[in-house]
């Protein structure tokens, strides 16, 4: 229910801000339907904070340069997706994109065990599943313990 008051809050304020919704439904309980907004600029909060639900809001680009800069422009980089018909285009694309996880072609929700999940800046650091997740949950420490009084040779 919170997540939903959440989304709910999200939503009138992306229609306050001047975002155009393209795609919406009726919310239905715990069910949240697709909402697609255009019109979304840089500033708008839709566009600035993580929302972990079904609302996107599109982000009209100039060019390449002003992409990447947009994919940029937050505090946040969990996951991100790249979507092309030049694969070669979409991973020097990708590589320049500061987020933990970048998906070509594919959902930006996508987690696999065998492979580092986790994000970079305010969507946090570190990474998780596999081999990853043991170096992000122990930690090295040294400890000795002596119970008998050392001869030094000084």
């Amino acid at each position: 229910e919170k997540q939903v008051k959440s989304l709910k809050e999200k939503i009138a304020k992306a229609q306050q801000q001047g975002a155009k919704m393209l795609l919406s439904g009726e919310i239905k309980g715990q069910v949240v339907p697709p909402h697609i907004f255009t019109e979304v600029t840089r500033e708008m909060d839709l566009s600035r904070n993580e929302v972990f639900g079904p609302l996107v809001g599109i982000v009209r680009a100039k060019d390449e340069t002003d992409a990447l800069s947009i994919a940029n422009d937050s505090m946040y980089g969990l996951s991100s997706a790249v979507f092309t018909a030049d694969m070669q285009k979409g991973l020097r694309f990708a590589r320049g994109i500061r987020a933990g996880m970048t998906h070509i072609n594919d959902i930006s929700v996508n987690d696999e065990s065998n492979v580092p999940f986790g994000g970079e800046k305010n969507s946090g650091i570190g990474r998780f599943n596999g081999e990853w997740v043991l170096e992000e949950f122990t930690r090295t420490h040294w400890i000795s313990m002596q119970n008998e009084p050392r001869q030094y040779p000084f």
